[in-house]
């Protein structure tokens, strides 16, 4: 068993210093970090005093929302303005009102349209199966399948006989499945493209899933390189990853804490 890495609320000095250099970034992702997961991935929202602290960091850091789901809907669920939304694990960003999808992932999203909709219609009458259609992604839940290891299978071979599937990079995250165009794009790319365009001396990574490794890995590297200073911090719950907990530096001990961060932060 994987031993977890220390409490960052027992250690608030080490994200002291990094929080320090005013050319910060803070990336977030939301479900499971930010807030809860919800039976309804539509139902997920923040609380007031996530959504503050939020508008009080981004006055003199640079905040960015890192999520698998499209940026209008993190838009949608965080509501403040004067921050960036990077969505589809990075083929998306939004800021500042304006919306750039990566062009190299816009050839792919005709053929993700129609798997969506086909799943869909496939998982119309599976009990607690819902698609998400993201535009450069889809993504299918089966949190709320009453058989989840049944309802994986029915999945995964539908996207194996799927002809438009052919060619996608296929991936999971807590109980979910996605498929994504074959491009090396995940929110390691979107982190290290963010420090590299904006310039950045420090970034902080908090996240919960196996999604968010490749963007704590490339905070370690740029780190490890003497490019930036760097903190990665893994959010816990019930069957969190090995991995998230092999490549973060701290924990926070589920969404209550992540809050409570944040709070003091803005403080």
């Amino acid at each position: 068993m994987v031993s977890s890495p220390p409490d960052l609320l027992d250690h608030r000095e080490a994200i002291s210093r990094v929080l320090r250099d005013r050319t910060t970034g803070l990336f977030l992702d939301i479900d499971g970090t930010l807030a809860p997961f919800q039976p309804d991935p539509a139902a997920v929202t923040v609380s007031d005093a996530v959504r503050r602290a939020i508008a009080t960091l981004a006055e003199r850091l640079a905040v960015v929302v890192l999520s698998g789901r499209a940026t209008d809907d993190s838009q949608r669920i965080i509501g403040v303005d004067g921050i960036t939304y990077v969505g589809n694990h990075g083929c998306q960003s939004l800021r500042d009102g304006q919306e750039w999808i990566l062009p190299a992932a816009q050839e792919f999203v005709s053929r993700i349209h129609r798997v969506a909709a086909d799943a869909s219609v496939r998982f119309a009458h599976f009990p607690g199966i819902y698609v998400e259609d993201k535009g450069p992604s889809v993504s299918i839940h089966y949190r709320n399948t009453p058989d989840r290891p049944a309802a994986a299978a029915a999945i995964d071979t539908f996207i194996d006989e799927h002809p438009a599937a052919k060619g996608l990079r296929r991936s999971g995250g807590k109980l979910v499945k996605e498929i994504r165009p074959p491009l090396d794009i995940n929110k390691g790319t979107a982190v290290t493209a963010v420090v590299e365009e904006r310039g950045l001396g420090a970034a902080v990574m908090i996240g919960d899933d196996i999604t968010d490794v490749d963007a704590f890995l490339a905070i370690t590297r740029m780190r490890d390189s003497g490019h930036i200073q760097g903190l990665s911090i893994g959010v816990l719950s019930d069957g969190i990853p090995d991995e998230v907990l092999t490549t973060t530096d701290y924990t926070l001990a589920g969404t209550d804490e992540v809050e409570r961060l944040l709070v003091w932060l803005a403080g």
